[in-house]
């Protein structure tokens, strides 16, 4: 590890350039608090909310503050006191093949990483969740999500990261190859996740027959979206915070409500929730993200290589040689702050697509019930009522509620 070496130049500038840019932006964001609000807003959301919003944003960036600045600490201490080296030297001791290694290098790792932040998890949840009245999990409930989250990541992720390893250890064409596993496993994945991995953790079960159902149904048949189910999710079990969404491909679309959505909305709001919903499909937004998406990845795996090739790029985080699996690991530090950057693009692309299936709505169901809708969920979920344009700009995929009450207004 040299102070000349690029990669560890462009290394530590990327990492504490993103830690202070986040603090910056936390800071300004709380700062819009003391602002007052413009007169659309201050019918929306009265003092009392802005209040308890502002304590809910405070409560949740000290943690997120403290857990950034603990995995930095840490980071940087292990990096800087010769971690990767000790680590390179005891896994070749273990005297397995590079796949193998490699595999088990990147599984103690990201074991690490949840036994770190799970001190952080369970109190953001059961504290600040709580204080604020979101959450509703049980610890047991906390505890077997773990779980089921680990054993998952283990039998999915395993043979797939067993598998672009082998690819960078003995195709010249890897990052073509690994991007076009990427991107089979991605479209796989979109359709077996709400089937078979969600009801892992959520319970579905079909909306009863009656109004609300007929209605849903008669709006999708109005708009000429293929249905073939309609299911309450139980997310109150773990949140008092609602959602919908859609899955599924062709003709075989399936409608997701949440039960805290349900409870709290008339049925021309979720009318007007659904047909939002129903825009991103009409407007092609899933295909267009998940290109987006898969051209990131693209970009991703072509630096892999490149890293992976460069002996220097090892040697900046002090790895005399090129293992696999450690290289892949060290270019997750370095790829960080670049998907920060990435994720600009998506994230404004996804900003204007909310604009978009909010105006499909609006001709779907009018303007009047996704307002009050909007409203709802903004005053419920104790929504940031003017963020600052920074932190829009950095982490924002839905605009901020003045502007999207703008547009439709």
């Amino acid at each position: 590890m040299t102070f000349s070496n690029p990669w560890f130049i462009a290394a530590v500038v990327g990492v504490l350039g993103v830690f202070h840019l986040e603090l910056i932006a936390t800071f300004l964001n709380l700062a819009q608090f003391r602002h007052a609000l413009p007169q659309r807003l201050r019918d929306i959301f009265p003092d009392e909310t802005v209040k308890k919003a502002g304590e809910y944003a405070s409560a949740s960036a000290k943690l997120d503050l403290l857990r950034s600045t603990l995995s930095l600490g840490i980071l940087i201490a292990f990096w800087w006191g010769g971690g990767f080296g000790w680590l390179e030297r005891w896994s070749s001791a273990w005297g397995w093949d590079e796949i193998k290694t490699g595999v088990a290098v990147i599984g103690l790792l990201v074991l690490a990483q949840n036994v770190i932040s799970l001190p952080f998890d369970a109190y953001d949840t059961f504290k600040v969740e709580s204080e604020f009245g979101f959450n509703r999990m049980t610890p047991r409930t906390f505890v077997t999500d773990r779980v089921k989250g680990l054993a998952l990541t283990a039998l999915l992720g395993g043979p797939l990261l067993a598998l672009l390893l082998w690819f960078f250890q003995t195709q010249r064409l890897a990052a073509l190859y690994a991007w076009a596993t990427v991107a089979i496993f991605s479209i796989v994945m979109a359709w077996v996740a709400p089937r078979l991995l969600m009801p892992l953790f959520l319970k579905f079960q079909p909306l009863e027959n009656g109004t609300l159902r007929e209605a849903l149904l008669a709006l999708a048949a109005r708009l000429e979206f293929p249905v073939v189910d309609v299911s309450v999710v139980d997310g109150s079990r773990r949140s008092s915070k609602a959602n919908a969404f859609l899955s599924g491909f062709g003709k075989n679309k399936r409608i997701a409500l949440f039960d805290t959505l349900i409870e709290k909305h008339s049925q021309a709001e979720l009318e007007a929730i659904l047909a939002h919903e129903i825009g991103h499909h009409k407007c092609r937004h899933v295909p267009k993200q998940l290109v987006v998406g898969l051209l990131e990845t693209g970009l991703l795996l072509f630096l892999l290589h490149a890293a992976l090739q460069s002996q220097a790029f090892f040697a900046a985080f002090g790895v005399a040689g090129r293992p696999l699996g450690i290289g892949m690991i060290l270019f997750s530090i370095l790829y960080s702050p670049a998907s920060l950057l990435l994720g600009l693009v998506s994230s404004a692309s996804s900003r204007k697509h909310e604009f978009e299936a909010d105006a499909f709505a609006k001709s779907a169901c009018g303007g009047g019930p996704l307002i009050s809708g909007l409203k709802q969920l903004s005053v419920d979920h104790l929504t940031h009522p003017n963020p600052h344009p920074l932190t829009v700009w950095l982490h924002y995929s839905h605009p901020p509620i003045g502007q999207r009450l703008a547009a439709l207004e």
